[in-house]
């Protein structure tokens, strides 16, 4: 009887808790049966999980804002009174007296180390030429010259020293002096022998003309009327001079000789004192296609002033001049053209250039044809980009 009132009493419990499993049950989904959740002794899943902030990164101290470091200052460019590819001046000087030869102040000659000295910092080269009666002896009579030359430059140290580099040229520039470049007009001193070019060399020798108007042991001059190229040692000359950093000059050397300087030598190369064919038609001249090939190569011409080579007036002028450099602008070469006057080894000149010191005016009258810039390039500017072409290309 108890039991039955303990049943009664205790059912309405017993009915909520069954009530309340079953409701629990119905919200869990049911697992499968290779779910490993299905096992008795059952792992609570994880909570899930926030995902994280990314970890704060902290800048690293800016450093100082500082001004950039200053480029440097380009070194300025040199001024060079002008700049002359060939005188004659040091062979015209020994055929005098040896009372007359001095170098320093010489009325007889185009040039003189006084002349030059009314110029801010002029270069000229300066040319060792043999005369027919010294081929025979021309490796001898060379080196006779640029004795009697270097004594004369160690007796005016103070206005003038020999450049062997740019960097000669560019310090004795700052000093406000002369620079002399050495060179050789004909292959003839060389003698056929290949290392008598190296003496040279070693002797400060720069520039090296292949020939004279005559044929020699390198090739032909332009007045033999030779149609031969260069021979053999003169192919080997070129090549050599290349080696070296010599600068081959092509003036005086014939048309086929000219060609194979130009396929041979890497280098830039010059025809220091030659004019314009078309304008005055000689073989000294140059043709346009030669003209051209020089620039092509990054070369130079320099302009000469012997009057037959200009015009074939009886009376030569300034203006005569102008009509070789407006052929020069004509074909894009303006920047391949400057002074190559032959002072010391020509007979006449034209009206208004009488030695040296006529460059003043000369340099005004290009200013006047054309504009102050191409002036500054003819009179000095294009022959230093040249040696610096040459020497440091």
């Amino acid at each position: 009887m108890k039991g039955i009132i303990y049943l009664i009493l205790f059912f309405p419990i017993f009915l909520l808790i069954g009530c309340s499993q079953n409701t629990d049950s119905d919200v869990l989904s049911s697992p499968g049966p290779d779910d490993p959740s299905n096992t008795i002794n059952e792992t609570p899943a994880p909570p899930e999980l926030t995902p994280e902030a990314p970890p704060r990164i902290t800048p690293a101290p800016t450093p100082e804002t500082s001004q950039p470091a200053p480029l440097p200052t380009p070194e300025p460019e040199p001024v060079f009174g002008f700049i002359d590819a060939h005188a004659d001046t040091i062979s015209r000087a020994m055929q005098l007296d040896p009372d007359q030869q001095s170098l320093l102040k010489n009325d007889g000659l185009h040039i003189d180390f006084t002349r030059l000295s009314e110029y801010e910092a002029p270069v000229q080269v300066f040319v060792a030429w043999c005369a027919e009666r010294y081929v025979p002896i021309a490796f001898e009579y060379t080196n006779m010259m640029f004795d009697f030359f270097e004594q004369e430059v160690a007796r005016n140290s103070d206005l003038i020293e020999i450049a062997l580099d740019l960097e000669d040229i560019r310090r004795i520039s700052g000093e406000g002096k002369i620079s002399a470049i050495l060179a050789i007009e004909g292959g003839e001193a060389l003698m056929g022998d290949i290392a008598n070019l190296d003496h040279f060399y070693e002797r400060g020798v720069r520039i090296l003309g292949l020939t004279w108007n005559r044929e020699n042991e390198l090739g032909y001059g332009q007045a033999t009327g030779s149609t031969q190229g260069l021979k053999q040692f003169g192919r080997d000359v070129v090549r050599r001079m290349d080696e070296l950093g010599m600068i081959v000059d092509v003036s005086h050397l014939n048309y086929p000789g000219f060609w194979d300087v130009h396929r041979i030598s890497t280098r830039p190369f010059m025809a220091s004192h030659s004019n314009v064919f078309d304008i005055m038609p000689l073989a000294r001249n140059l043709l346009s296609d030669q003209i051209l090939a020089i620039a092509d190569s990054g070369g130079i011409i320099g302009f000469n002033m012997y009057s037959p080579l200009i015009s074939s007036g009886d009376r030569v002028t300034t203006e005569d001049i102008m009509a070789h450099f407006r052929h020069y602008v004509h074909l894009g070469v303006e920047n391949h053209i400057g002074l190559g006057c032959d002072f010391d080894g020509i007979s006449s000149t034209p009206e208004n250039i009488t030695d040296v010191s006529s460059l003043k005016t000369f340099r005004e009258s290009l200013a006047e044809e054309f504009d102050e810039i191409l002036a500054n390039k003819i009179m000095e500017k294009n022959f230093y980009e040249f040696f610096k072409r040459y020497f440091e290309g």
